[in-house]
């Protein structure tokens, strides 16, 4: 009866996790701002990163006026992901990044050419711990996906380094 009860508890508790798992979804795309700011790719922005930021981001300029648009500042999809068609309903649009709540001062989605060359000193409001750098702790987008770091289940959920120093020694 034990045995039993037991097997019955650990399929119960498994179908759970799975569910749960699958109802979570894909990740969010990338942002497309830290993207553009991390010009290195390792999850963190240095101080030369903020430094350059106006000339990175005018790199996601596609139509050349010294602004972004909404069209501009959209995620990428997933790889591999499907583009809806005109029957299916688009994917909900992510929640604005630290980075977009930082720079879109006047909060119309956009960034104006003034919002671009303000841009290293709005990042700089992000430095919580004041060393003049921005790490995935201070702005969650700059967390690289698991995949991108080899795939596997260690790190902090989305991948990149963990806060603070390593188990049982210093960085």
């Amino acid at each position: 009866m034990k045995t039993k009860t037991l097997i019955s508890t650990l399929i119960l508790g498994l179908s759970a996790c799975a569910i749960a798992q699958a109802q979570e979804g894909p990740p969010p795309p990338p942002d497309p701002i830290a993207r553009a700011l991390d010009k290195n790719g390792d999850g963190e922005l240095s101080a030369r990163e903020i430094k350059n930021a106006e000339r990175q981001l005018l790199k996601l300029d596609e139509d050349r006026d010294d602004a972004l648009s909404e069209e501009e500042l959209k995620p990428e999809p997933p790889q591999g992901a499907e583009k809806p068609d005109n029957n299916q309903n688009p994917p909900p649009v992510p929640p604005p990044s630290a980075f977009m709540m930082a720079l879109d001062k006047d909060g119309d989605g956009t960034l104006s050419e003034a919002e671009i060359a303000n841009a290293p000193t709005e990042i700089l409001t992000l430095d919580k711990d004041g060393n003049g750098e921005i790490d995935n702790t201070e702005a969650e987008s700059l967390r690289i996906p698991d995949e991108e770091m080899g795939g596997g289940m260690e790190g902090p959920p989305g991948g990149g380094r963990p806060p603070g120093p390593p188990p049982g020694g210093r960085r």
